[in-house]
């Protein structure tokens, strides 16, 4: 099998079953594996009403954290290649068909999908006005700079991974930190990183990644740098 999508979701009953439909209309030989955190807004409802018998559905007995979700569904994966779908739909869908193109002509192992390359020419302080959030990013992207030396414009973004890439990471912190261990590991055993910019249209009803997560992401960096 050439794909497969996690979709991961906690709490987004209104998005659900939108983001499970656009996985599936993707045209491309995959399975779509659904993972949910122990939702309690009605989600595991919209779910159980799929009458898809294509789509594979976990439910998590408890809250276990987003990287957790992402290693359930890689640990049911058999697609050569993984993409994780937020259920949120900040991130386009459609962007796989060129990731999926660049890993195989480039021979990729890891795709990060750019909130910000687009923006470039921008300052960062006018991004930050507009969007405060971006102060994680600018800060954890730094210091995967500097601390790797790469020229990342956007570490947190969507991903798209070769399924043995993700595997031989052997992920450890599958809180706050899990992305940052994944970009951090990539650049420390030195895979084919390739960064895209994505289509991205921020949640209308505000983040669930809190100021203080910045400080197991930043945590982890240094980890992974000096430790591991």
């Amino acid at each position: 099998m050439k794909l497969t999508v996690i979709v991961t979701v906690f709490n987004e009953r209104d998005t659900i079953i939108r983001a499970v439909e656009e996985a599936m209309a993707l045209q491309i030989d995959k399975e779509v594996i659904v993972v949910d955190n122990c939702s309690t807004d009605g989600t595991r409802d919209m779910l159980r009403s799929l009458n898809d018998r294509q789509v594979k559905i976990v439910y998590q007995p408890e809250n276990y954290g987003y990287g957790v979700s992402v290693i359930t569904g890689l640990s049911m994966a058999k697609g050569e290649y993984i993409y994780v779908q937020h259920s949120d739909l900040e991130y386009d869908i459609s962007c796989v068909y060129e990731m999926l193109k660049l890993a195989e002509t480039e021979n990729l192992d890891v795709i990060l999908g750019s909130r910000l390359m687009s923006r470039q020419h921008e300052s960062k302080f006018k991004i930050f006005k507009e969007r405060p959030w971006y102060l994680g990013t600018f800060i954890t992207t730094f210091l995967v700079n500097l601390l790797f030396g790469k020229k990342f414009v956007d570490i947190i973004g969507n991903r798209f991974f070769r399924a043995k890439a993700l595997k031989a990471m052997e992920m450890k912190s599958l809180k706050a930190g899990f992305d940052f261990e994944i970009v951090s590991k990539a650049a420390k055993m030195g895979l084919k990183v390739k960064e895209i910019a994505v289509k991205y249209k921020p949640r209308s009803l505000g983040k669930k990644v809190r100021l203080y997560d910045i400080f197991p992401a930043i945590w982890v960096i240094f980890k992974v740098r000096f430790f591991k």
